[in-house]
C-alpha cells in the first residue's frame, strides 16, 4: 500500500465552480470510496478496496455502489444499493503540486482523473 496515496482528493480543488465533480476517499485500512455529486442533487458513491501491487498501478475492487439525492443541509437520501464484484487497475501519478492523476476515471460516466488533496480530509456522506 502506498501512504502517499492515504487521504482525500477532489476534483473540484482543481475545477472550481464546476457544476458536478468527483472526490476519492483512500483509507490507510485499504478501503476506500468515491464520491460524484451534481449540482441537479444526484449523487453516487462507489465503495472499494484498494492496494497498490507495484509502484505507479492502482488495483481497486469496487463492492457497493449507492445512489441517490442531497439536501442542501447535506443530508444524502440513498435510493439505491447495488452489491457489485468489479476490480479495476489503473495507472495513477503524483503531480510536483501534490495532484494525483488517473489513468482512466473509476467510472466512465461519474469520475475524474485529476485530483489534489484536501486537508483535513472528508467522509463517505452515505456512512451516517
Amino acid at each position: 500500500m502506498n501512504a502517499r496515496l492515504i487521504g482525500y482528493w477532489s476534483e473540484s480543488e482543481v475545477h472550481p465552480g464546476s457544476t458536478e465533480y468527483t472526490e476519492l476517499g483512500f483509507r490507510a485500512d485499504g478501503t476506500g470510496w468515491q464520491y460524484w455529486s451534481s449540482w441537479s442533487t444526484e449523487f453516487v458513491v462507489h465503495r472499494f478496496d484498494w492496494h497498490t501491487p507495484a509502484p505507479g498501478r492502482l488495483d481497486l475492487r469496487l463492492r457497493l455502489e449507492i445512489d441517490g439525492t442531497w439536501a442542501a443541509d447535506g443530508s444524502h437520501r440513498v435510493e439505491r444499493r447495488e452489491h457489485v464484484d468489479t476490480r479495476l487497475e489503473l495507472a495513477w501519478t503524483l503531480e510536483p503540486d501534490r495532484g494525483l492523476t488517473l489513468d482512466r476515471p473509476l467510472d466512465d460516466m461519474l469520475g475524474g482523473t485529476r485530483f489534489l488533496p484536501v486537508e483535513g480530509g472528508g467522509t463517505d456522506p452515505t456512512l451516517a
